[in-house]
């Protein structure tokens, strides 16, 4: 039996650092996902009875709808997890009940995972995480906040580390004198825009790029400063600056700030993996809700985005590949990066993941964003997709829905309008509010294909016939119909004669009983027309004997 440390293991960490989404997800945790994971066990009956909080049971060899699952569950609580092998939705549903009722945390492992690949995993996470200690400054890795009062305290003056654009992701709190540009940069987040400039023209940051000792600064107005680029090999990972208080910065400051810089690096790093991992547990998690295989409590706790109503936005490529294609998972990957540093740019909460072909970014509404910026946004990242990756991408972004329980629903009115054929350059972001008629659209095609014999009748017939004889009924009915009934206009855009057109509509009804005069037929044949001119393999899979008269 093992306890949680210090240092521990957290379930939700795990999932990330062993593929959580691919080959591990959440089927219920009642506690959450910050319960630790400290030691590993291997489920036998002697010991079922020793796990306690902490630990990780590995149920191998038992299936979900063996006599030894529920008496397994009965023993452990919701901050122990066991973890099941899962072949199918049905096993899962039969673990989900189990879970629920006895109040267990349950993991899935895909069956493409070996248990012995889990037990080293599991394992060497642990260690890893229990092996974590403090630098010889005694700031714990990842503080860096700790980091920069340990160097103001060594450099006696105040420290402010910036990241590789220029943000300030720590400083130092040791009561020290504030001159403006400190006061600006911690407020701005960001140093004023005026030094910034000065920096620029006088040399200084170019300076400091390519230096790899500490720069002297003199600002017109402000203290001295010395500050030094936070190099990780040849990439520039921050920027650490210590300003002149009660001493000094002399030769010796300057070793102690290179000094200092080094550390930061490894813990510019270490943060730069966090939040990668981060990235990629909420896409996990965003992932597992799309597909109805994870708890919507869990998920929005995760997100922090509970009581918060939503947006879903779904982005596509034009003539994408097979979404089972591992080179199409590769050439979405470039696309899911963007579109993730686009949301998280505007957005801190939410999450972008790729499934099925598509990347999804669920985006939260707060007071300040309105349906239009989520269109502005949703604009700008097809435009920075076609100019820098150039990739010709198509978006559509759901109605505003009340939480992630809704979830499955708002990715399937969007899925339906990203299936309709692009009629207009101008429009690659479509949103359900100003999309209605497109929207039932595509939710009637959807319910035709399912149902393959509502395409029966004569439109049928014409289908046949175009196929087999060249003749062209569906074009000049899509051209009556796209013109609004106006016999002149169609004839137009079919380069015929009004009278030809005219024709043609009466063969249509005296051939195949379609008569365009009659609403009722009109509308049945329009739905008809457009399921067939979106979906060509229809046609081709007509039997000939659907043909009408001659």
């Amino acid at each position: 039996m093992s306890g949680p440390g210090h240092n521990a293991l957290t379930l939700e960490t795990f999932l990330g650092l062993v593929g959580g989404g691919d080959f591990v997800d959440v089927v219920h945790a009642p506690a959450g996902l910050d319960i630790p994971v400290t030691a590993v066990l291997i489920h036998d009956t002697s010991t079922a009875g020793q796990a306690g909080p902490g630990d990780l049971v590995l149920a191998i060899g038992v299936r979900p709808d063996d006599a030894d699952t529920e008496p397994l569950m009965k023993l452990l609580g919701p901050d122990i997890t066991v973890a099941f092998k899962v072949r199918d939705d049905a096993e899962r549903d039969q673990l989900l009940h189990l879970a629920v009722t006895h109040e267990v945390t349950v993991v899935a492992i895909s069956t493409a995972m070996s248990w012995d690949q889990v037990h080293v995993l599991a394992r060497r996470t642990i260690s890893a995480a229990m092996a974590t200690v403090a630098d010889e400054r005694g700031a714990p890795f990842g503080d860096l906040f700790a980091l920069a009062n340990s160097a103001a305290a060594t450099l006696e003056g105040p420290v402010i580390i910036d990241d590789e654009r220029m943000e300030v992701v720590a400083f130092s709190s040791l009561g020290d004198q504030i001159d403006e540009i400190r006061q600006q940069s911690i407020l701005q987040r960001r140093p004023p825009k005026e030094f910034m400039a000065w920096c620029e023209s006088t040399g200084v940051l170019p300076r400091v790029r390519q230096s790899l000792l500490p720069v002297r600064v003199v600002p017109p107005d402000g203290a001295i400063r010395l500050v030094t680029a936070i190099r990780g090999g040849t990439e520039i990972l921050g920027y650490i600056w210590v300003a002149q208080h009660t001493r000094e910065l002399d030769q010796h400051s300057a070793d102690l700030l290179a000094e200092i810089a080094r550390v930061a690096a490894v813990q510019l790093v270490r943060a730069r993996i966090s939040e990668d991992l981060d990235r990629r547990l909420r896409s996990d998690l965003l992932r597992s809700a799309l597909t109805g295989r994870a708890s919507a409590d869990t998920v929005a706790a995760r997100l922090g985005v509970q009581d918060v109503p939503l947006r879903l936005v779904a982005f596509v490529r034009d003539h994408a590949g097979s979404p089972g294609r591992p080179d199409e998972r590769i050439a979405q990957r470039p696309l899911e990066d963007l579109v993730a540093l686009r949301v998280e740019a505007s957005q801190r909460r939410g999450a972008v993941t790729w499934c099925s072909g598509s990347i999804y970014a669920l985006i939260p509404i707060v007071e300040d964003r309105s349906a239009s910026d989520i269109v502005a946004l949703a604009n700008e990242i097809v435009g920075q997709a076609h100019r820098q990756l150039d990739t010709d991408l198509r978006a559509a972004i759901s109605r505003e829905f009340a939480g992630v329980a809704d979830i499955t629903d708002a990715r399937r009115d969007i899925d339906r309008l990203l299936r309709l054929p692009l009629l207009d350059e101008l429009r690659r972001v479509v949103s359900i509010e100003d999309s209605v008629a497109e929207a039932v659209m595509a939710e009637l095609m959807e319910v035709i294909l399912e149902r393959p014999q509502l395409l029966q009748g004569g439109v049928a017939g014409m289908a046949v016939s175009d196929r087999d004889r060249g003749t062209d009924y569906l074009a000049s009915l899509r051209a009556f119909f796209d013109a609004g009934g106006d016999l002149t206009a169609a004839a137009r855009t079919l380069y015929v004669h009004r009278n030809t057109l005219k024709y043609r509509l009466t063969r249509i009804r005296d051939a195949f009983g379609v008569d365009v005069d009659d609403t009722t037929q009109r509308l049945v044949a329009e739905l008809q027309v457009a399921v067939f001119a979106a979906h060509p393999e229809l046609q081709a899979g007509l039997e000939a004997t659907d043909i009408g008269p001659d």
